[in-house]
């Protein structure tokens, strides 16, 4: 378990490296770029761990660092928790999504179709094919179900808060909520409410302590990422402690 654990975090990280680049691109708008990143500056390849450039040692943010790092302990820790190891390609993909969709909506606070979408045909994709080889590790019409069930519900949310939520938020949801219900309706009610609580909670500390006022846009998506992964990481621990 620990060498695959090892084996899927030099995944992760790999991936994380190539969430760097394509984040980056889509900041400064730039063409999609999947693979190595690169320097904005002179157009060399970062260092590892893509603090700075390799030729003119140019300095890069270091959010970074941060992003390879986590989706490189997320993907390790799926070993740990996915039901069927078939299934851990399906969780990299999605681990890589909420790490990439996180950072994109923090830049930009747009969620990109042309990342969404991918990731949500792939996802579902290898899910299936994870599913085929073992029928026993969740369910697909259970997914579909938390798909639809979490996209309805944000969709009408969006409509009651006229501008408060935006569609990207609502396309996210169908994504989490397949990759939630593919597991439990437990683990998507975790996602869904925990996404408020937690977005609740981060809005009322940036206003009490006026780092943010009352008209300034709060991306939303970076919460409902958030509260998905709790949900896939510990959606049986926080059942357990809830029915207690």
């Amino acid at each position: 378990m620990l060498i695959l654990a090892a084996l899927a975090g030099l995944l992760g990280f790999g991936v994380g490296r190539s969430i760097v680049a394509l984040s980056d691109a889509h900041r400064h708008g730039r063409p999609d770029r999947w693979i190595t990143p690169m320097c904005g500056d002179c157009g060399s390849t970062l260092t590892l761990l893509a603090t700075r450039c390799r030729s003119g040692g140019h300095p890069q943010r270091g959010w970074n660092t941060v992003i390879i790092l986590a989706n490189t302990a997320l993907t390790a820790a799926m070993v740990a928790v996915v039901p069927s190891l078939w299934l851990l390609p399906a969780y990299a993909v999605f681990t890589a999504a909420m790490v990439l969709l996180t950072v994109t909506d923090l830049d930009t606070k747009l969620i990109p179709n042309r990342m969404l979408g991918p990731a949500t045909a792939l996802g579902g994709f290898l899910l299936l094919v994870g599913w085929l080889f073992d029928s026993s590790a969740g369910s697909p019409l259970r997914a579909l179900g938390g798909a639809a069930g979490y996209f309805s519900a944000m969709y009408l949310l969006a409509i009651i808060a006229r501008g408060g939520l935006g569609f990207g938020d609502v396309k996210l949801a169908a994504l989490i909520g397949m990759f939630t219900g593919f597991l439990s309706w437990e683990a998507v009610l975790i996602a869904g409410v925990g996404s408020f609580l937690i977005g609740g909670g981060t809005s009322l500390v940036l206003l009490v302590f006026r780092i943010r006022g009352r008209k300034d846009a709060i991306p939303f998506g970076p919460f409902m990422t958030l509260a998905a992964m709790i949900a896939v990481l510990w959606w049986e621990q926080i059942t357990a402690w809830y029915t207690g």
